[in-house]
């Protein structure tokens, strides 16, 4: 399947130690979800995406964006019903993931022949997108700034580390921004020098 991208959610649970009586609660479950991805990259996307968030948020997401992942392979394999019932599943687990209601969109118009009206996203899904983007944008935008601090300030690790994450965050926006993907030979650039100066 193509660029599928596969996910391995781990749930360790262990039980808290018993608390001396007459005090004594029933033992809560403390758990952390390990994610194991195809590679590093995919790896901190999936890092990225579960930061701050709790854990069952964490296990919906990823399971969401394994099932759209799935789906989107089925799609580009033209196998449309198996597409359909993998964009759900993602939708499903998460409402909030867009790319898999564009593609349940995508598979609904080619299954029934023509505009299903799926394709409008609510206007309230719509600003979520666009808040999101203009988050990422601003974070970027601050790794660059800190990254030039640093190159002037010949913190050149640091501003290595900045540059870095400038250019992962860029690479991997959800939509295409082509003020950003225009900045993104001026950061790998900055990153070389910064790279050049660790060595030096």
């Amino acid at each position: 399947m193509k660029k599928a991208l596969w996910l391995l959610l781990v749930a360790g649970c262990s039980a808290r130690p018993p608390q001396p009586a007459p005090h004594r609660e029933p033992p809560k479950q403390e758990c952390q979800i390990v994610v194991e991805a195809e590679s590093k990259e995919w790896q901190k996307i999936a890092e990225e995406l579960t930061k701050g968030r709790s854990v069952g948020e964490q296990q919906k997401l990823l399971e969401s964006e394994r099932h759209y992942q799935l789906g989107l392979a089925w799609f580009h394999k033209g196998d449309f019903e198996k597409a359909k019932i993998e964009a759900q599943l993602a939708v499903e687990k998460w409402t909030e993931h867009l790319a898999a209601r564009k593609l349940l969109a995508d598979v609904g118009e080619i299954l029934v022949g023509g505009p299903t009206g799926l394709r409008g996203i609510g206007d309230h899904d719509l600003r979520v997108a666009q808040v999101k983007v203009e988050q990422q944008q601003l974070e970027i935008t601050n790794h660059i700034l800190h990254g030039g601090r640093f190159l002037d300030a010949r913190m050149y690790k640091s501003a290595l580390r900045e540059f870095e994450n400038a250019e992962f965050k860029i690479r991997n926006m959800p939509y295409d921004v082509k003020s950003l993907n225009d900045l993104l030979p001026k950061v790998r650039e900055m990153a070389s020098r910064a790279r050049s100066s660790i060595r030096d």
